[in-house]
């Protein structure tokens, strides 16, 4: 990652890269079986779930 990116470009590229991870994990996650599937769909879950901590902290940086 270059040097210059500031604190809010950072955390909007973060968000997009878990946005796109999610997806990955979803779309894999449901042409799958059983526990493989729930494991890859777990994961999936683990992503969004940093994406809306990466989406709280940018809206913070936002409002200030």
């Amino acid at each position: 990652m270059p040097g210059s990116v500031n604190l809010e470009a950072a955390l909007a590229q973060a968000s997009d890269l878990l946005r796109c991870a999610g997806a990955s994990a979803n779309e894999v996650g449901n042409g799958m079986p059983g526990a493989t599937r729930d494991l890859v769909m777990s994961i999936g879950h683990v992503v969004e779930l940093a994406k809306a901590y990466v989406d709280k902290s940018l809206d913070g940086l936002t409002t200030n």
